[in-house]
């Protein structure tokens, strides 16, 4: 079970890094606006800082809301079953829909980070046209944490299931 507790630790730790993108996302946005409509002097960087943050921080809190349960679930049906059997469900889902998901992302994705970072591609949004490819290396690093926590709720779900207590 270490290898369970490593992955939340991992989880919570990408967690602690994207957390602080937040404000400075908000202070990026922020200026961008003032810049724009009080000064009427657009940034050229805004646009892409924005979304390149707004990607990273949505990217590195993935596996942590698994963990805290905060991904958006509609339990209507779910909640009238006992423990044991809403654990067993969703094992079964956490197994048929987001580890396979994050396996296939993750295997395609690595050739598509690796060409990204190959050519060191750049945006083309912008005449700036700042590097990508760290975006695209974080996809495949974020769908691989989001699939290891996957792997330890659906241990934690089995072990609900069979033997009526968590981890």
């Amino acid at each position: 079970m270490r290898l369970i507790l490593f992955i939340d630790k991992l989880s919570n730790w990408l967690a602690v890094i994207g957390a602080p993108l937040a404000p400075i996302l908000a202070a990026v946005v922020f200026y961008d606006v003032i810049a724009r409509y009080i000064f009427n002097s657009p940034t050229s960087w805004g646009y892409e800082i924005s979304w390149m943050l707004y990607a990273a921080n949505f990217l590195l809190g993935f596996a942590y809301a698994l963990r805290e349960g905060a991904h958006v679930r509609v339990d209507v049906i779910l909640n009238e079953f006992s423990p044991r059997l809403k654990a067993g469900i969703e094992a079964v889902f956490l197994f048929t829909t987001l580890l396979l998901f994050c396996f296939t992302v993750v295997w395609f994705g690595i050739d598509f980070a690796v060409e990204s970072c190959t050519i060191l591609e750049g945006s083309m949004l912008t005449l700036w046209a700042p590097p990508v490819y760290p975006i695209k290396v974080l996809i495949v690093l974020s769908f691989l944490a989001l699939g290891l926590q996957g792997v330890a709720e659906f241990v934690r779900k089995l072990k609900i299931t069979f033997k009526g207590s968590s981890l």
